[in-house]
């Protein structure tokens, strides 16, 4: 996936994700933020059933986003390659 298409909000999965039935899609943001990642529970014609905030994005860079959450207390910070992120197609 590129860049371009992650900033345009393309729904996406991961090449190394163990959830089959859940894509990410990059929130535009609105103001000063720098958006966030969103989870996306797809029944099995692809519709969306369920979407939930996943993480804050840190930075975008040319190659790797950094994306933070906060866990009881402790900040997870995890980097994702745009190599990384298969575009979704319906199924």
């Amino acid at each position: 996936m590129t860049k371009e298409q992650f900033l345009n909000g393309t729904p996406f999965s991961l090449n190394y994700d163990y959830s089959s039935d859940a894509t990410y899609v990059y929130n535009i943001p609105s103001g000063g933020c720098k958006g966030s990642l969103s989870r996306e529970y797809r029944a099995k014609d692809g519709t969306i059933v369920l979407s939930d905030h996943l993480m804050n994005i840190d930075k975008i860079g040319r190659k790797v986003i950094t994306a933070y959450c906060f866990i009881i207390g402790s900040k997870i910070v995890k980097k994702i390659r745009f190599e990384d992120m298969v575009e979704f197609t319906s199924a």
